[in-house]
Order: structure tokens, then C-alpha cells, then sequence
């Protein structure tokens, strides 16, 4: 017989099991925020967030392997919400949904904080409000669908515009100094295929790719086995290496490809080493529509700045809205004596001055072979390097020191 009392009971108990299931936590920066949530989820019977102040300390102590499944950042303080909200991305999981807390009210505020996947909530805001918003935000989270949808790895390609132009050493660099210094989930990816010293560079001993078969069809990749392919090297860091007897480097680009589609959601950056891969239009156009960062690396010879302009000209023709930060490295991979241009017939030559320019330090090797990250040494190339990292998470480089102007300069006189 048909119990409604008994089913209404079941149904009870379930909703509150649903609403104690997904673990929440608030960056708050306000007491009257911190407050009003609280007091929001205890209206509806959830468990109160856990709070902790707005710092970015904060949120790089949340656990990457235990995160929590929706979080609410306050930006009430913040004089720029969306650039406040566009730097603290790199830090939540891409799996997390976020809700940011802002009194700006712009139309442009919303559209661009839902590009990037966040939930937007104008404060003030009365308790209902926030009940009645947070209620749709679980149940979309609940749901695998909304906004959370829509966030995704950064992803940074690292082009080099021919070979031994230290490419790799730059994509190691950055993918280490995310992941043990910015506290950042970041997924290196090798595209160098059938070679490449990006193990060398990493530290890593004993390192082997991992070996794809050509039975394996590109279609039938899922999320397990893409993460059968990726190394775990840290907590915070891993690294997807392919190689294959049976396909060429087309098809293990094409496999590589669709084995990140898989992992975008398992780490919040991904550094690709395409080191000379990307030659002609056809590469770039599909690259600046791929990523959100493109960095081309060239030294200080003749050669490598004539590749260099004409990959510069073919980015900027396929690249008239700008959605595609472009960063230009100045890699001074050798000697100042063996260097062919000067810093002044660079800029002539190509209309600009690289964004950020990498002195020589014959140490370099040494501390790559002792499995060292440069950034952590005395090098030159150190702080040119963190400057980097910063600009590819929108925050403020430091001063350069003008110490590695001494090879332009010698190269002027």
C-alpha cells in the first residue's frame, strides 16, 4: 500500500541530505557579508560555509585533491572587480563553481565575469536574495551544468621560433615556479615528439613517455584515460609526454589534442611546449584560437629575429581583437660575443621591444643538470623569469634589474 506520509518522510531526508552534501566556502572581506551568507545558508537548513578572509594566502592553501565544490569570493573592496576576479582564477580548481560578490553595477561586469564562468552577486543583497541565488547555484553545480561549464585551464603556448632557442627550458621554468611558488594546478604538456629534453629540464630521472598504440582511436578518449597518460609529478603539477612507433608527429599532435580536451578541467593552467613546432599561418590561426596566452621565444641572431618578425606579422594579422595575449621573450641563449643583433636593431627591425628579455648565464646549464629551477638560484635569468609567470597571471612585474642590459650595451658600443 502507497505510504505518502513514509514517501514524504524519504523525501524529506533526501533534500537534506542534498543540501549538507556540497562543501562551500566563503573569502570574505567584510563582517557584513561573512554575516549575511551565514545567516542565508542557516535559513534554508545548509551548513555554513567555511569562512576565511580575502587573502591570496588563503586561497592557495585550498586542497586540490579535497577542494571544495562552490566557492564565494567577496569583492566588495575591490576597485576593479573583473581584474580582481580574472587574477584570483588561476588559484580555484577549474571544477569548482565560483560566485564573486561585487557592488559594481555594470552590464559589462556580468557579461565578462560569465565568460570566464563565474556567478555574479550585486551587493547589496537581502537575505532572500542571497538564499534564493545560492539555491540556483548548487542546484546548477548539482546538475553539472550553468556557469561552471564554461571554466576551463588557462592555456599558455610557448612557441619557439626555431630551434635552440630554449624553449623547453622556459616552459619547464614556468610550469615548476606556478606549481611549487604560485601554488597553481598546472599540467605541462610536451609536443615535441620522437625527442625532446623537457625531461632534463624538469629534473626528472628515469623518465619515459608514455607509449600510444594506433589501434587506440582518438574518438573513444575519455577523462580516465587521459588521466592514465598524464604523470603526476606533484600534487600540483603534471606532465603529458606521448610518443608512439606507429604514428608520425601529425597524428600524435592530433592525439595530444584531444587528450587535453580531457584534462582541461583537472588543472587551472596548462603550459604547452610547442618549442619550433608552429612554421606557418595555418598553425598559428588554429593556436590563437586555442589558447589564451602565446609566448614566442627567439634569441638575439639574425636568423632567429627574421623567424621571429615573420611569425610577430602572422600573429597580429590573425589575431585583430586581441582575445590572445601575445608576450615576446628575448632568450639570450649564448655569449655576449656570439650575440649577431643589439637590443636597438631588434626594436627596429621587428616595431617593438620584447616584453621581457632573458640575459645569458653560463651557470644555466649546471643548475639544469643538478635538477635546480633557476628562479630559486642567484642567475640573472631569475627575475626576468618570475616577471614572466607575472605576466601570464595578469599580475605586476617587478623591476627589472639593469644588469642584463650590459650585453645590449656592449653589443652598442
Amino acid at each position: 500500500m502507497f505510504d505518502l506520509a513514509e514517501r514524504l518522510s524519504s523525501n524529506k531526508s533526501n533534500e537534506s541530505k542534498l543540501s549538507h552534501k556540497l562543501k562551500t566556502m566563503l573569502f570574505y572581506q567584510t563582517e557584513e557579508c561573512r554575516s549575511l551568507v551565514n545567516e542565508s545558508f542557516r535559513f534554508d537548513g545548509k551548513d555554513e560555509p567555511k569562512c576565511v578572509k580575502n587573502r591570496d594566502e588563503e586561497f592557495r592553501q585550498i586542497d586540490l585533491l579535497n577542494p571544495p565544490e562552490v566557492v564565494i569570493i567577496e569583492l566588495n573592496a575591490s576597485q576593479d572587480v573583473v581584474q580582481d576576479a580574472q587574477r584570483l582564477a588561476h588559484l580555484l580548481p577549474s571544477q569548482v563553481s565560483v560566485v564573486i560578490v561585487g557592488s559594481e553595477d555594470a552590464i559589462s561586469t556580468i557579461r565578462l565575469l560569465k565568460e570566464m564562468g563565474f556567478y555574479y552577486l550585486f551587493w547589496p543583497v537581502s537575505k532572500q536574495e542571497c538564499s534564493d541565488f545560492m539555491k540556483h547555484v548548487l542546484d546548477n553545480h548539482e546538475q553539472h551544468r550553468g556557469l561552471m561549464a564554461n571554466r576551463k585551464s588557462k592555456r599558455v603556448a610557448m612557441v619557439g621560433v626555431k630551434g635552440g632557442v630554449g624553449t623547453s627550458l622556459i616552459s619547464s621554468e614556468v610550469s615548476r615556479m606556478l606549481s611549487f611558488d604560485k601554488g597553481v594546478s598546472t599540467l605541462l604538456v610536451d609536443h615535441n615528439y620522437h625527442g625532446g629534453n623537457l625531461d632534463i629540464f624538469m629534473g626528472l630521472k628515469q623518465h619515459q613517455k608514455r607509449i600510444v598504440q594506433k589501434g587506440t582511436l582518438i574518438s573513444n578518449i575519455d577523462g580516465t584515460y587521459a588521466l592514465g597518460l598524464i604523470r603526476k609529478i606533484t600534487p600540483m603539477l603534471s606532465m603529458l609526454a606521448i610518443d608512439s612507433d606507429e604514428l608520425n608527429a601529425q597524428e600524435l599532435k592530433e592525439y595530444t589534442l584531444a587528450v587535453q580536451e580531457q584534462a582541461l578541467k583537472n588543472s587551472s593552467v596548462m603550459i604547452e611546449d610547442h618549442a619550433h613546432l608552429i612554421r606557418n599561418e595555418d598553425d598559428i590561426i588554429k593556436l590563437l584560437q586555442q589558447v589564451d596566452v602565446l609566448v614566442l621565444v627567439f634569441d638575439a641572431t639574425v636568423s632567429s629575429l627574421r623567424d621571429y618578425n615573420r611569425l610577430n606579422q602572422l600573429v597580429k594579422k590573425n589575431n585583430l581583437d586581441n582575445q590572445t595575449r601575445v608576450i615576446s621573450v628575448l632568450n639570450s641563449s649564448r655569449p655576449s660575443n656570439s650575440g649577431s643583433v643589439s637590443a636597438e636593431e631588434i626594436e627596429k627591425y621587428s616595431g617593438q621591444r620584447a616584453t621581457i628579455s632573458i640575459p645569458y648565464d653560463d651557470k644555466a646549464p649546471q643548475y639544469v643538470l643538478e635538477g635546480l629551477q633557476i628562479v630559486k638560484t642567484k642567475s640573472v635569468m631569475a627575475l626576468p623569469l618570475m616577471n614572466l609567470v607575472a605576466l601570464i597571471l595578469g599580475e605586476e612585474p617587478k623591476q627589472e634589474s639593469r644588469s642584463f642590459l650590459s650585453f645590449f650595451k656592449k653589443k652598442g658600443q
